[in-house]
């Protein structure tokens, strides 16, 4: 559908349950999210840890079913109260919905190479030479022309992260989200990282960026969201939300990093 939102998502509710069998109860994440995401847009969701990032980043692709509100993917319902895909639908909006989490989730048996042309094979059915070339040159990409043959375990942090951010991109998303991408990392390395988001930026990829880099997010993003305990406190532009925020949560989060 022309013009329509890569992702929409209205009125998001999650709850977990707490406790132990007979004495459960139920805690609220997320209480009725809606946020919208265009084609070509960088969104940065920023928040207190337990403000319900993760958890609404992984629900724009169904990793975490919502228990109501819809969602809609370049028009297409995809889930309005319950999921309205069959299992092999699911897999390829996934595909085009990627997703880059905290942890690297590499293969330590499989080169670099291997690690980033497997969900190629496997998923898509591209045959192996091809799933091969296309890994090498998502691994041009993200810096890593000279690790094709190398293993994880001689790898960096940050350079098993660009690792797993070549292995989304090798899928050709329509937007990649990303959950707290350097959060596993030592300080020094985070930079490496946001060197290659911000490459990506600049190409024009849709994103959505759960981050606690403040810098980053106002350097990168078109759009800030800030989520306070499960709700859409405020969302602007970086100069809004980080220089003049109007809702006084918003104000005492991003006054912590000012200076």
């Amino acid at each position: 559908m022309t013009g329509a939102p890569v992702l929409k998502l209205t009125g998001i509710e999650k709850s977990f349950a707490v406790g132990r069998a007979g004495a459960k109860s139920k805690v609220s994440v997320l209480e009725g999210v809606s946020l919208t995401v265009q084609h070509g847009e960088h969104v940065a969701i920023i928040g207190r840890s337990g403000s319900g990032k993760s958890t609404l980043i992984r629900c724009m692709n169904l990793l975490e079913v919502p228990d109501r509100g819809t969602i809609a993917a370049s028009g297409v319902p995809v889930y309005r109260d319950r999921i309205l895909l069959s299992s092999k639908e699911l897999v390829r909006f996934r595909r085009q919905v990627g997703m880059v989490f905290q942890q690297f989730n590499l293969f330590p048996h499989l080169t670099v190479a291997e690690n980033v042309a497997l969900p190629l094979t496997k998923g898509v059915g591209l045959a192996e030479n091809a799933a091969l070339a296309r890994a090498a040159s998502m691994l041009v990409k993200v810096g890593l022309a000279d690790k094709l043959r190398s293993y994880p375990r001689e790898l960096s942090g940050g350079q098993q992260q660009r690792v797993a951010i070549a292995r989304t991109l090798a899928l050709q998303p329509a937007v990649v989200l990303f959950d707290e991408p350097t959060s596993a990392l030592d300080p020094e390395l985070v930079g490496e990282v946001l060197a290659v988001l911000r490459e990506l930026a600049n190409e024009g990829m849709t994103m959505v960026i759960v981050t606690h880099e403040m810098a980053f997010a106002a350097e990168v993003s078109n759009r800030v969201v800030f989520l306070d305990a499960g709700q859409v406190a405020e969302e602007g532009p970086p100069e809004q939300i980080f220089k003049a925020p109007v809702n006084p949560r918003t104000q005492s989060f991003v006054g912590q990093f000012a200076g």
